[in-house]
């Protein structure tokens, strides 16, 4: 069996949903490679192994990270870019992990979120498998502590209303021959190293993505160097490499 942690990526026209996907007993060694990034990245610039990453923030310079002013003042945005691509040569040498992008031509993401399990589906049948998806997502309150009890009540409600789409599609999965199993765990990306991970690498896909087609971020130029990075990882990209590692699919409303 697979894990599979799974982040988004993207703009108003297109969206990603990029998986990690990992054997059940190889998650640990994962873990640890990410984890020695993770000090490679504190041990050069002082960012806390345990502070939330995430990609867009710290590819483009946003918040503080580092716990000096030094220290903040030297993590500038071509530190920052370099520690992204230390962290994806990490992710590069983990030999059980393979790498999965599918894209879309809409902005409505259950729409998206639904063709990626498809693709999971398709490839989990076809090595006579099963994957559980870790989504990024709103668990639920992480503390109630300082909840009355009907604030509490009110953002557990919440939590599953925004969970709904991709918990439905979970369950118009055939029963009896479905292989992406259970509901999708919602995991809040600032409590799970592995869906920092799965963001780091989706977002280096969708610039990977754009180099090659200008017309999906004409606002925005992407940053080359993010798709080198993601190149790093072709090894692990499942299905040919030539073919970028990302699948396009139709929505089911056509969207």
């Amino acid at each position: 069996m697979y894990l599979c942690y799974v982040d988004d990526s993207g703009t108003d026209s297109v969206r990603t949903l990029t998986g990690l996907l990992v054997p059940a007993a190889g998650w640990g060694d994962l873990l640890h490679g990410w984890l020695e990034g993770r000090r490679d990245v504190e041990a050069l610039w002082g960012v806390p192994k345990n502070a939330e990453l995430h990609a867009v923030k710290l590819v483009k310079g946003r918040g503080r990270y580092c716990p000096t002013p030094e220290q903040e003042a030297n993590f500038h945005s071509k530190s920052r870019i370099a520690a992204h691509e230390m962290l994806l040569k990490r992710l590069a040498r983990c030999e059980n992990l393979i790498v999965t992008t599918v894209a879309c031509r809409t902005k409505v993401l259950p729409d998206v979120y639904a063709c990626f399990v498809e693709h999971l589906e398709e490839w989990a049948a076809a090595q006579d498998t099963h994957v559980m998806v870790v989504l990024d997502g709103n668990p639920g309150p992480a503390d109630t502590d300082s909840l009355s009890a009907e604030e509490a009540a009110d953002a557990w409600r919440q939590a599953v209303r925004n969970a709904a789409p991709y918990r439905g599609t979970h369950r118009g999965l055939p029963l009896a021959s479905r292989r992406v199993l259970e509901d999708p765990v919602m995991q809040d990306s600032a409590y799970s190293q592995l869906i920092q991970a799965a963001d780091m690498v989706a977002y280096a896909a969708f610039h990977h993505l754009a180099c090659g087609d200008a017309t999906l971020w004409p606002k925005i130029t992407p940053i080359g160097l993010m798709s080198r990075s993601y190149r790093r990882l072709a090894e692990r990209w499942l299905g040919d490499p030539a073919g970028e590692g990302i699948v396009w699919k139709t929505p089911p409303s056509g969207a």
